[in-house]
């Protein structure tokens, strides 16, 4: 006798199906055995409805469905037995935590959640860490006000608390931004080392231009030059381009909040450019194409609208500030004095 599914188990599987890229419903269909296209277009549209599945492409061919994770980046997909794996490991941080009478921040529980995952002893290896914003992240959002649950049986338990402890008694009474910037010069990534200095150097009441214009330098010196995104680099020379000028007729001071804005723009879409490269390398790999169409794609289009947005108001500050500025106040450099009497003196004949 053949046992037919129930509804809520053809569910379960179009969940599944769902955990590793969007489908659509024929794909779904032949992937769920004993179930036909109508079955299982009823199911996503009450998954819909659920707010389980969101429908991302529509045609009178084709209908494609994402699931939606709504704990993780993006939506980026794990599995249930990694989310299981993540909530086990984060109550074991809150946990030891408590133990030392402290509740950790955002920041420390996903850095103590890297900690543990990077060590190979740990045997979590196939949870998925990024790059983003703030450095080196768990995939699933830390949040140190839910309450998590022990839901697995970790095989590698007492190495893993015994790996946490360290990380509490090495960093549990240090401020979020120092174990943020702690973990980027122990990764060697020079670009978040110039981007935590910059933040620092730019939250004081009086700047040193100084200062702020090495930084860019060594911002722009270390950009990466990449084929794929070759943008990360022509809109970062954008901006130290434009900010380099307007050094040289004003002090920084004067327009620091747009100088902010830009370079937080700027620095948004590089972060979302490290995201993608840490989700396209390196273990279980995701599909470029399918990262790019139906996840970060629409991101990344609004981030560099919105750097386009920082530099137009800050060009315009620019060009408003040089209009009304006498040109022969600019201090040059006596090579850069003797190159321009050069070419003043230059008829362009040999």
């Amino acid at each position: 006798m053949v046992i037919r599914k129930t509804p809520q188990k053809i569910k379960e599987k179009i969940l599944s199906k769902l955990n590793n890229q969007p489908l659509s419903v024929e794909q779904l269909r032949k992937n769920i055995k004993d179930s036909n296209w109508a079955t299982i277009n009823k199911h996503l549209e009450e998954l819909k409805t659920d707010g389980e599945v969101r429908e991302i492409i529509s045609t009178g061919k084709i209908k494609i469905y994402q699931r939606i994770m709504g704990d993780t980046y993006f939506d980026l997909p794990i599995t249930e037995d990694q989310r299981k794996k993540f909530k086990t490991l984060f109550y074991l941080i809150m946990k030891e935590y408590q133990l030392h009478k402290k509740i950790p921040s955002k920041t420390h529980l996903a850095k103590c959640a890297v900690h543990v995952i990077d060590n190979k002893e740990s045997g979590l290896e196939d949870l998925p860490i990024i790059w983003y914003l703030y450095g080196m992240i768990p995939q699933m959002v830390a949040d140190p006000s839910k309450e998590y649950q022990e839901e697995i049986l970790l095989k590698h338990k007492i190495k893993i608390q015994h790996l946490i402890q360290e990380f509490v008694d090495e960093n549990g009474n240090k401020g979020s931004i120092q174990i943020q910037k702690e973990q980027h010069e122990k990764y060697g990534e020079e670009l978040y080392v110039i981007t935590d200095t910059f933040f620092e150097k730019t939250n004081v009441q009086i700047w040193n231009d100084e200062t702020i214009l090495k930084l860019l330098n060594n911002f722009f010196i270390n950009c990466p030059i990449d084929n794929e995104f070759p943008e990360v680099f022509e809109l970062t020379e954008i901006l130290f381009s434009l900010i380099n000028k307007l050094s040289k007729i004003t002090d920084l001071q004067e327009y620091r909040n747009k100088i902010l804005l830009a370079f937080n723009s700027l620095w948004k879409f590089i972060a979302l450019y490290k995201l993608y490269k840490s989700k396209t390398s390196g273990k279980n790999p995701m599909p470029k194409d399918i990262l790019q169409k139906f996840y970060i794609g629409d991101d990344i289009e609004v981030r560099r609208e919105c750097f386009y947005e920082a530099i137009l108001d800050l060009k315009s500050a620019y060009l408003n500030k040089l209009s009304n500025f006498d040109l022969n106040k600019i201090k040059l450099s006596e090579g850069s004095k003797r190159i321009g009497k050069i070419m003043e003196d230059w008829t362009g004949e040999d």
